[in-house]
């Protein structure tokens, strides 16, 4: 008999381990369509956060566009 039930949630894409976070986004865990609602049901909910290496390219992005809107302000050019 086993004692121990081990759950990785993994990033489909790479196989990386993710997150679970405690900051779940307001729109999480809307019904689809043909779920049963209301007292049929328990919802659970996980908030994963994205695998580091997958979210690498659109966190430089990120910091890229905040360096050129800085760089634009100490420039003086408006939007």
């Amino acid at each position: 008999m086993r004692k121990y039930l081990v759950t990785k949630f993994v990033c489909a894409k790479c196989g990386n381990n993710l997150q679970i976070t405690y900051h779940m986004p307001k729109a999480a865990g809307n019904y689809e369509a043909g779920e049963p609602t209301g007292a049929d049901m328990v919802a659970q909910k996980i908030a994963i956060m994205p695998c580091i290496k997958c979210a690498m390219p659109s966190n430089e992005m990120k910091k890229a566009v905040r360096t050129i809107i800085e760089i634009a302000q100490l420039s003086g050019i408006r939007d």
